[in-house]
């Protein structure tokens, strides 16, 4: 576990805080801020609210990355007026930063309204609240991400409708951005329960991990410096701008293409294997 002292607060260049860890020499949502970031790759991107409008039964909501809770406090703040019963998973390896952000809850100005709902969910790894007509269950599931995925009681979980994948970067985290992870995430699915999975990278890798791992994947939302980010799904119906035939022969030209299938972070080239998989994906012989 890591101490306070390995996260600290700082100021965007738009006036917005977030959180630095001095470990992964990482910022939090770095160049919009938590909300912003948040209110676009997911809030909008997936119309939570309209989607959750026309839901008759518990909304599953899969938060991979809790970190100082920006995502998923923006979600549920976001949806708070519809009438609606809210079922949100998180997973990480520490709560050191939720901890952190609780104390430094006025700086970071997003937390207000769910301080004890947090304090409890990080005490109790568990909290149900009301807000108006919403109704939330929340569950906090300390572990490493790719190591819980393995686990037979993973099978037990309720099946998402929505993913928020928001780890580190490849290059300080790359066990969360294997190939074997996100198989192993999409054999989680319901193939009878569509969900999407939209995450800031865009990158060639990412996008063929995704692919490989049984997803079909689109252009996802701008967001900050980014003119594009990635969204996938179980089905092709969820994915407004999917990948094309043009992407595909990009990727097989670029030198950063081959997942990773290990948790070490390198680029390379798509090997002849992958290559031939690739090509089979039903998402390019439509």
């Amino acid at each position: 576990m890591q101490s306070a002292a390995a996260y600290r607060i700082v100021k965007l260049a738009n006036g917005a805080h977030s959180v630095h860890s001095l470990a992964h020499h990482e910022t939090f949502h770095p160049v919009v801020g938590p909300v912003a970031e948040a209110e676009a790759l997911y809030v909008r991107q997936l119309r939570l609210v309209e989607r959750l409008q026309s839901h008759q039964d518990e909304f599953v909501l899969w938060d991979v990355g809790l970190g100082a809770a920006a995502n998923a406090i923006t979600a549920l703040r976001a949806t708070r007026a519809v009438p609606c019963a809210i079922h949100l998973l998180s997973f990480d390896h520490t709560l050191d930063p939720l901890a952190f952000a609780l104390h430094h809850r006025d700086a970071l100005g997003y937390l207000g309204g769910y301080e004890p709902h947090l304090d409890r969910l990080l005490h109790d790894r568990h909290c149900a609240f009301h807000d108006g007509p919403q109704t939330v269950q929340w569950d906090m599931h300390l572990a490493d991400f790719p190591t819980l995925l393995t686990q037979p009681a993973t099978k037990k979980f309720a099946k998402p409708h929505v993913i928020m994948f928001d780890a580190f970067s490849p290059a300080t985290n790359a066990a969360m951005w294997t190939q074997p992870l996100f198989s192993n995430l999409f054999r989680l699915l319901s193939p009878d329960r569509p969900c999407a999975l939209p995450t800031y990278s865009r990158s060639t890798m990412l996008r063929v991990t995704l692919l490989l791992a049984g997803f079909y994947v689109g252009v996802g939302h701008a967001t900050g410096d980014k003119e594009e980010t990635t969204i996938a799904a179980n089905s092709p119906d969820l994915i407004a701008e999917p990948l094309d035939r043009g992407w595909l022969q990009r990727a097989h030209r670029s030198t950063s293409a081959e997942p990773l299938w290990e948790p070490v972070y390198r680029q390379a080239r798509l090997s002849p294997a992958t290559w031939d998989k690739l090509q089979q994906h039903p998402q390019f012989s439509r």
